[in-house]
């Protein structure tokens, strides 16, 4: 689901880069499992392993994603991943286009730069607020069995989305998500992993940008 308050005009410019978010947990902007209710300010960091996963990268991280089409005739997006553990922000490059989305878990804010107009969207941050690096997610998750994605072991973690339908994501230890399936049907998997320092100047709004408000439906 493309975030409500961009509207019909800009949402066909900006909904291949969005698809990912809509579907899946972070570290793609998203809030895919259906999560227990939990007490402001408890602490998960805690938790058993065998409970509960990282959702969110413990390391700065770049990633390249195949995202499949809800249509199977279209096909897969790439998409790249950038996060900064230590500023919780993260940038989302879909391959091919000078279109990418800036957020900020802190500010709770998501920039889409459109750099074939020189304009920038800013939004509220879609989805719930991101589980810090340290803490593991809160609610209900099955711990399924270890698999190796691009190169990387991973442990499947079973979960139900918001739509109630039958979710399993592959999370590493520490946090990076490797591959998303709904209904038996891969939906997000990671082709390329590198762990490496993320700079500031990934994640800076270009300057010069025209402001575009986002489109009331």
């Amino acid at each position: 689901m493309i975030h409500p308050t961009i509207g019909a005009r800009t949402a066909g410019r900006f909904a291949g880069l969005l698809l990912a978010a809509a579907l899946f947990p972070t570290p793609l902007p998203m809030s895919l499992p259906a999560r227990a209710a939990t007490v402001p300010g408890a602490d998960t960091s805690g938790a058993d392993a065998s409970a509960a996963p990282f959702v969110t990268p413990q390391c700065d991280v770049d990633v390249t994603y195949s995202v499949a089409a809800p249509d199977p005739a279209v096909p897969a997006i790439r998409q790249r991943m950038r996060w900064s553990s230590a500023t919780l922000r993260q940038r989302v490059d879909p391959a091919g286009s000078a279109t990418y989305m800036l957020t900020d878990y802190r500010a709770r804010t998501l920039t889409v730069i459109d750099l074939a107009r020189n304009v920038r969207t800013t939004i509220p941050a879609p989805g719930s607020a991101v589980t810090r690096p340290g803490q593991r997610a809160p609610g209900s998750w099955i711990h399924g069995a270890t698999m190796l994605v691009a190169g990387q072991p991973c442990t499947a973690w079973q979960t139900a989305d918001t739509d109630g339908q039958a979710s399993e994501v592959c999370y590493s230890d520490d946090g990076v998500m490797l591959q998303a399936t709904r209904n038996g049907h891969v939906m997000v998997r990671a082709e390329t992993v590198r762990r490496t320092a993320q700079p500031d100047a990934v994640f800076a709004i270009p300057a010069g940008l025209r402001d575009l408000p986002a489109a009331h439906p």
